[in-house]
């Protein structure tokens, strides 16, 4: 198999995802569960013996300001924002992320960046 490249990992550690899980207000199971990965799994990258890659790192973030999951109040958004966010939402989980590259790597990215400003979340 072959190594992965510095790029593919996120800036984040074990530090990171825990806050945006606990700001989420989920258990490590449940937020394990919603990214379909094993609870174990998820230790792991909590704990640090994994390195976040950044594929992870969008799903949470996507996940975090997901009205249906997080803890932001979908009321307050107009129409467009939640068009726009359900849009951003979609294409950020219809995207292959195996082998991102660094274009796929940026377009996640900034469709991440455009939905914390439409809901008002930080990142």
């Amino acid at each position: 198999m072959p190594e992965r490249s510095k790029d593919s990992y996120s800036q984040w550690g074990p530090k990171e995802l825990r806050d945006k899980r606990a700001k989420m207000g989920l258990t490590k199971r449940a937020l394990a569960k919603k990214l379909g990965v094993s609870e174990r799994q998820y230790a792991y990258y909590e704990s640090g013996h994994t390195k976040v890659d950044k594929p992870l790192e969008y799903a949470v973030r996507w996940l975090s300001v997901d009205p249906m999951v997080g803890s932001n109040d979908a009321g307050t958004l107009t129409p467009f924002q939640k068009e726009r966010i359900s849009r951003l939402m979609n294409a950020i989980h219809n995207y292959p992320t195996s082998n991102l590259d660094e274009r796929g790597q940026k377009i996640l990215s900034q469709c991440v960046d455009e939905i914390s400003m439409l809901s008002g979340a930080s990142t």
